[in-house]
C-alpha cells in the first residue's frame, strides 16, 4: 500500500526561501446560503472519524466547509458518493440526507470544519437510517494504491 505521508495536509513549507507570509488558498467560492438573519451562529470544529468507521446519518441546516488535514473520507448520499483527501475542501448541502464514511484501514481522517447556522437552528440533525443505500464507489486514494507495486 502507498504511504500514508501523502494524506496529510502540509501546514508549513509554504513560503519560500527568504520569503516572510504565504498564503495558500484551499477553498473560494461564491456562497449564496448564508442566512438572511441579523444574528448567525459560526462554529468552528475539530472532527477525527476512525478507520473503517461512519458518522451518523445527518442533515445539516445551514452551509458547512471542511478542510480535510489528514487521511481519506467519502461522503454518501442517496444518489451519489464523493471523495476526498487530506489538502482539499468541500462543502456538504443543507437539508440532504447523507453520512462521511473512512474507508481507510489504518488511518485517522481529521476535519476542520466551519458551520454557519441561524441563531435559532442546531448545527446539524441526526436522522434515522435511510432506506436506500449510498451507491458503491470506492475511494480512488484506495484504487491508485492498488495499483502500486
Amino acid at each position: 500500500m502507498r504511504d500514508a505521508a501523502d494524506l496529510r495536509l502540509t501546514l508549513t513549507g509554504l513560503v519560500p526561501p527568504g520569503g516572510r507570509h504565504q498564503r495558500k488558498v484551499l477553498f473560494d467560492e461564491i456562497e449564496q446560503r448564508l442566512p438572511r438573519d441579523p444574528q448567525a451562529r459560526v462554529n468552528v470544529n475539530l472532527s477525527e472519524l476512525m478507520p473503517g468507521q461512519s458518522a451518523d446519518w445527518h442533515v445539516h441546516n445551514g452551509p458547512v466547509w471542511f478542510v480535510v488535514i489528514q487521511g481519506i473520507v467519502t461522503l454518501e448520499y442517496e444518489s451519489h458518493v464523493e471523495h476526498y483527501q487530506a489538502g482539499q475542501v468541500y462543502t456538504e448541502p443543507i437539508g440532504v440526507v447523507h453520512r462521511a464514511r473512512n474507508p481507510h484501514a489504518s488511518l485517522a481522517a481529521a476535519f476542520v470544519g466551519f458551520w454557519v447556522t441561524a441563531a435559532d437552528r442546531p448545527h446539524l440533525a441526526a436522522v434515522a437510517q435511510p432506506p436506500w443505500t449510498p451507491p458503491d464507489s470506492e475511494h480512488p486514494y484506495l484504487w491508485q494504491a492498488k495499483q502500486q507495486p
